[in-house]
């Protein structure tokens, strides 16, 4: 089964995503079904910070400081239901996920309740960017005197969440349960959507491991 949606605001930002659900039985005791999703959004207006400014007379001594974001995101739904006997079980659920933004033309409120903007870089405004230590540097007005810097925005999270039950009923209604939960993320190549890159960062990052024994025992009174 596909899906898809289109949308879009009337600041000119726009969203789309694309997926389907697949379903594989290939025995009556094997269920195995995936559901990929990829999913793009164009925000014109997405908050970064705000910094005080006595300058910034029209805003009430502050400036409110926006941006236009980029977003990829690309993740999935996997599960595995498998019945070996009628007292033994397996259940696997997991869940990858890469989400990345991307920010440009950096701009603040010029007036409250309009949409007009001052985008830094224009009109005598200046903005600088510091690789090394992932920060930007504005002039507003370019007189120097009302110099600020904010960090970089951009982000690429990634995670990978896997969850495994073993069931096995030992008597009637007494049931051991074997559980193992497997959980990692990453944050490194901030802005960058590559999806072979992402992914071999996130399989090589610290991983949280959870194994659990849990036994219920039935008495008959």
């Amino acid at each position: 089964m596909y899906n898809a949606q289109v949308g879009s605001d009337e600041l000119g930002g726009d969203e789309y995503s694309v997926g389907f659900d697949f379903q594989w039985k290939p025995l009556p005791q094997i269920d195995f079904s995936i559901g990929p999703e990829y999913y793009r959004n164009m925000a014109m207006l997405q908050w970064v910070t705000s910094v005080k400014d006595v300058k910034a007379t029209k805003t009430y001594g502050t400036r409110y400081i926006f941006g236009e974001m980029e977003q990829k995101t690309l993740s999935a739904n996997i599960r595995l239901n498998w019945t070996f006997t009628p007292k033994l079980s397996l259940q696997l659920f997991v869940q990858p996920l890469i989400s990345v933004g991307k920010y440009r033309n950096f701009k603040e409120y010029a007036e409250p309740r309009t949409l007009d903007y001052n985008y830094y870089g224009e009109n005598g405004s200046t903005i600088d960017y510091d690789s090394e230590n992932s920060e930007y540097t504005v002039d507003p007005d370019g007189s120097g005197e009302s110099n600020f810097s904010f960090g970089n925005p951009d982000f690429n999270f990634k995670s990978f969440r896997a969850n495994l039950v073993f069931r096995y009923e030992v008597l009637p209604g007494s049931i051991l349960y074997f559980v193992w939960t497997n959980d990692r993320a990453n944050y490194e190549n901030q802005g960058n959507f590559d999806v072979v890159n992402d992914f071999t960062n996130l399989w090589e990052a610290e991983t949280d491991n959870v194994f659990l024994l849990k036994f219920t025992y039935w008495i008959d009174i």
